[in-house]
């Protein structure tokens, strides 16, 4: 049985959530594209799980969140916020970054084909390192 558009983005979603890789890999079409918010375009739901690894390496707890959902068949429009965090030489900085965003989907045979995301992508360069204080020497 068919299962409808949104609630297969909405597992998609939970999977990114969640970190799940399995999950995410077996609600992907064996073509899947991925275009990301730099217009980058990767074709393979082998390719995008590893991708999916390496970025949730690099932005660890992100998430997603939507507001709206929009359904036109197969295709469906997302609205909300991502966000996570920045791992930066082996650390993960305390510093959180979140952006509003948009999200683009087609669903075939109850499995994701192609997910684009649009958003401001400023926030992929993580803040710059507090310097640490001055310290005051003290000739005896």
């Amino acid at each position: 049985m068919s299962r409808p558009p949104l609630e297969i983005t909405g597992a998609f979603i939970s999977a990114i959530n969640a970190g799940d890789l399995t999950a995410l890999r077996d609600l992907m079409t064996p073509d899947h594209t991925f275009t990301d918010a730099r217009g980058a375009s990767f074709t393979g739901a082998d390719l995008m799980q590893k991708n999916w690894e390496l970025f949730l390496q690099a932005f660890p707890k992100y998430w997603i969140h939507i507001d709206r959902g929009v359904a036109d068949g197969n295709r469906i429009a997302l609205f909300g916020e991502a966000g996570g965090k920045w791992r930066v030489d082996g650390q993960i900085l305390p510093e959180s970054w979140k952006t509003t965003a948009a999200w683009y989907a087609e669903i075939k045979a109850d499995k994701v084909r192609r997910w684009s995301v649009f958003c401001d992508t400023s926030w992929g360069t993580p803040p710059a390192p507090k310097p640490l204080p001055a310290l005051a020497i003290v000739e005896a």
